[in-house]
């Protein structure tokens, strides 16, 4: 099996993982607009191998979906274990591409590589002693990733933080570095911080030195083509993961390229945002359509809002524009939307 990592072109462009927006739908429409890789929601491995129905469903794909990384959390090796052993028995969809009517058949069989998840400063997750959390305890943290080596044919890589209380990046990646991770994705920030204040891109250059041979990207207020640019070209990363960046705008991803090798890229107008607004709610009710209980829910919408009303940040008209999608119901109240 080839290794993702070493097959995708540098710099690597990759959608972060983020709980709540990173589902299949939003996940292929960044794959359409440019992202070379992208991460699931942070998954559960005690979830998943006692077979939570919730859970199971997050494993799905869409028939286009490609380069998919599925994202673990846990703290327990075992569950590791036992999670990637239940994610081996789960039978791929039919050659045809279309959804499975049995619930024991899911959509597996695309996922390109299994990541940990070592930097979520959630408290719900730290205080379980996962995510974050387990930076500071690096031997429980070295044995979950030996055990995930030990467990999956797949490229394994790890998502951390910059400082998690007593341990920085480089003291971590200074104790596990002679295991056979595929990548390394840094969120710039620590612990404390979370998700804002300023992000310190310096760690990138010393962890490169300690792991020459794999690819380190970078994480953390990444919300522009020239701010992508610039911390490209200051740390020599081998790529970025975009995570709150991309909220209404995957066409970062097609633009950042355009800059890197252009230096300059068009801005996206109304026209083609709600074109892939709509595509995106298609995406959205196509995934679920097989799954809803009543004919109805097969047109809802209603869960996807938090994500339409993202499209329109930041432009002068916002607040009209968003008056107008919380009130969007199905796929016909998108459609016949005026901006």
């Amino acid at each position: 099996m080839q290794n993702i990592w070493s097959k995708i072109k540098k710099p690597i462009l990759a959608l972060a993982p983020m709980a709540g927006y990173t589902d299949s739908a939003f996940r292929l429409i960044c794959l359409e607009n440019g992202a070379d890789i992208v991460y699931t929601e942070m998954t559960s491995v005690e979830a998943i191998w006692r077979k939570n129905k919730k859970t199971l469903k997050m494993l799905e794909l869409l028939p286009k979906e490609k380069n998919v990384i599925l994202q673990l959390f846990g703290n327990k090796p075992e569950s590791f274990k036992k999670a990637l052993k239940t994610i081996s028995k789960i039978q791929p969809a039919r050659p045809s591409g279309g959804f499975p009517t049995c619930p024991s058949v899911r959509r597996v069989s695309k996922i390109s590589g299994i990541d940990i998840n070592l930097g979520c400063p959630a408290h719900k997750v730290t205080k379980t002693g996962s995510g974050a959390a387990l930076m500071d305890n690096k031997q429980l943290a070295r044995k979950i990733i030996q055990t995930v080596l030990e467990n999956t044919k797949l490229p394994v890589s790890i998502k951390m933080r910059s400082q998690v209380k007593n341990t920085s990046a480089i003291d971590f990646i200074k104790y596990i570095k002679d295991l056979n991770i595929s990548a390394v994705m840094i969120h710039c920030r620590s612990l404390k911080q979370k998700f804002s204040g300023p992000v310190d891109f310096s760690i990138i250059k010393k962890i490169k030195k300690l792991l020459p041979n794999i690819p380190i990207l970078t994480n953390g207020g990444i919300n522009t083509p020239e701010q992508a640019k610039n911390i490209l070209e200051k740390t020599n990363v081998n790529g970025i993961g975009i995570a709150r960046g991309s909220l209404g705008n995957p066409f970062i991803f097609s633009s950042t390229k355009k800059y890197l090798k252009n230096n300059n890229y068009k801005k996206i107008n109304n026209k083609n945002i709600k074109k892939t607004m709509i595509q995106h709610a298609e995406y959205f009710l196509k995934y679920n359509s097989s799954f809803a209980k009543a004919t109805a829910d097969k047109q809802n919408l209603v869960p996807l809002r938090k994500q339409l009303l993202q499209y329109f940040k930041g432009q002068k008209n916002a607040s009209e524009i968003r008056q107008k999608i919380i009130k969007v119901k199905s796929l016909e109240d998108l459609k016949n939307l005026s901006f």
